[in-house]
């Protein structure tokens, strides 16, 4: 650990044994820039920024303020600004705060995908404490671009204020400096050639009636259904402001797959305006697990890139300690020969545009034909079994009424008999109980599960609402066989294109409706199901005999001498 490196851990030492860990970014920024004015180590001294940053230390004990004072008086003026830099960089994995945003990876990435050239204006829409900013100012001066401006745009004032201070405290008087205090959702009137915007995931807008409309597509009107994070792209793009400008967003898998948003992807592609999707490793921010993607915009692309790099991080590394975005090669990948490239002619309409899905490779089906031509497919009952658990509706006496969950089906079999009784004395959700030769598939799972009804239910069987029900016209679609298909390689790869989400994967009635299953003579169909029950059965049997040589091992130290 370097001496600079030395003196941040000190200070946040100061901070975390005061009770001030959670503070210790606008403390120390603050600090820094009333030290650095004080004497005279920067040019750009703002008096409206010296009486905020008093403020804060009002907020602060006056102990606390003379021991970090002690410790920047150890410091030259370009061991601040690598003390500033690495703060906001978010260099130690250990630092948590208020405003962490993207880290240095991210805007590595981002930095070089916009690529950057002197002369540039570069936006960045939410801007926070000015991580992005500051990252590509130091970027641009390692390279030797002189940058015209950095303009950020962000709603918190405390944050506004601190970048400002932060950014004063790192740029050089070569090049101008704009944080706006505004709101990002909002038509930016402010010119600029490069932008960026990492939008606050899973924010619910409510829009004044003046920012309904979309800026770039003025047909398409926004409302509570679609993903705010398309709201910040739209704002961010309008505001570029010449032809050969390229801008960058980060957004949440929701966006590439919400159905509401699908009229406004499908603007966007055909425009020319999306270049790439980046589907990003999950543990590239810090402070959540949700996978993220880059999306890469510029103008007059006639074919989107696909960059599935969810996988380059080790999957042992489960906890991603030490977590180091390979921003390099997934660089290597965007612009790589054997990238992949899908044209805008075929992804209208796409209902997911992440990598991984859309790079799956599904197998051309001849002759094939819908699922929702040969089979009604919906949802079972809006209950789980917390539900009946909390309400005491569980029970061990037979009532004529069983719930099935997902646990229950186990290599694609379920002990029917063993399934858990309820207290029931309703019929509303008869209809979701299931009926012989129905085919049962997990919609809100890890894992697609699937199992043929092959009873005829003495009682009611109910599926819960995570569940669905697939009721074959047994004239022409045997259960087993569209169990075999679903199950296969190409039934697996047609069920990744329709699944939402990427840890719980959901997929919806109307979803599995529209895949294509193989069409073939229903007499072909039971010959098919046979084989595979008869192969299925002799698999079950097998197992309850491992099963059984396995205990008897354990008991035979056990048995008595004879």
């Amino acid at each position: 650990m370097d001496k600079n490196n030395e003196k941040l851990m000190m200070m946040n030492s100061i901070l975390f044994m005061r009770g001030y860990g959670d503070l210790q970014t606008p403390i120390i920024i603050s600090n820094a820039y009333l030290y650095v004015c004080k004497n005279k180590l920067i040019e750009n001294v703002d008096s409206d920024l010296i009486e905020v940053a008093n403020e804060f230390n009002e907020k602060t004990n006056a102990d606390i303020i003379l021991e970090i004072n002690s410790v920047l008086e150890k410091m030259d003026i370009n061991q601040i600004k690598e003390l500033v830099y690495d703060l906001l960089s978010g260099v130690y994995n250990e630092l948590r705060y208020s405003y962490e945003g993207s880290n240095k990876g991210i805007s590595d990435l981002v930095y070089d995908l916009l690529k950057v050239d002197s002369g540039d204006m570069v936006m960045d829409v939410g801007s926070g404490v000015g991580t992005f900013l500051a990252n590509t100012y130091k970027n641009a001066k390692t390279n030797n671009i002189i940058l015209k401006e950095l303009i950020g745009v962000e709603i918190n004032r405390e944050a506004a204020y601190l970048s400002k201070m932060a950014l004063n405290i790192l740029i050089d008087r070569d090049m101008a400096c704009n944080i706006m205090i505004g709101n990002g959702l909002e038509k930016i009137k402010y010119p600029y050639y490069k932008g960026y915007v990492f939008p606050p995931l899973g924010l619910r807008s409510m829009l004044q009636n003046e920012n309904k409309k979309s800026l770039l597509f003025p047909s398409v009107e926004f409302n509570s259904k679609n993903t705010t994070e398309w709201i910040f792209v739209d704002r961010l793009l309008e505001g570029l402001a010449i032809n050969n400008s390229r801008a960058v967003a980060l957004v949440s898998g929701k966006a590439l797959f919400n159905n509401a948003d699908m009229e406004y992807r499908n603007k966007l592609i055909q425009s020319g305006r999306l270049e790439g999707v980046i589907e990003l490793p999950i543990g590239s921010l810090r402070f959540t697990g949700a996978k993220v993607f880059m999306l890469v915009f510029s103008r007059n692309n006639g074919s989107v890139k696909f960059v599935d790099a969810s996988k380059l991080i080790s999957a042992n590394n489960k906890r991603y300690i030490n977590f180091e975005l390979p921003a390099k090669q997934i660089l290597d990948m965007y612009y790589g020969d054997e990238v992949n490239q899908k044209d805008i002619s075929n992804l209208k309409d796409i209902l997911n545009l992440s990598p991984s899905s859309i790079m799956t490779d599904v197998k051309k089906i001849e002759n094939g034909i819908r699922l929702g031509e040969v089979a009604d497919v919906f949802t079972g009952n809006q209950y789980t079994l917390a539900n009946f658990e909390k309400k005491g509706m569980l029970t061990e006496e037979k009532t004529g009424y069983r719930i099935l969950t997902s646990s229950d089906i186990v290599d694609g079999n379920v002990r029917w008999d063993k399934l858990q009784s309820i207290k029931y004395n309703d019929t509303k959700f008869d209809k979701f109980a299931v009926h012989y030769g129905d085919v049962v598939v997990t919609s809100k799972s890890s894992k697609v599960k699937t199992v043929v009804v092959d009873i005829e239910p003495k009682e009611k069987i109910l599926v819960t609402g995570a569940m669905l029900i697939v009721r074959p016209n047994l004239e022409k679609l045997n259960p087993t066989y569209l169990k075999m298909y679903l199950d296969s390689k190409n039934g697996q790869d047609a069920l990744k294109l329709i699944q939402k989400g990427n840890i719980i994967v959901t997929i919806s009635p109307s979803s599995l409706s529209s895949i294509e299953i193989p069409s073939i003579d229903i007499k072909k169909q039971k010959e098919k199901a046979e084989k595979y029950n008869n192969a299925l059965s002799t698999l079950i049997a097998y197992k309850e005999e491992i099963k059984r040589i396995e205990n008897s091992l354990n008991n035979i130290f056990d048995e008595e001498e004879e």
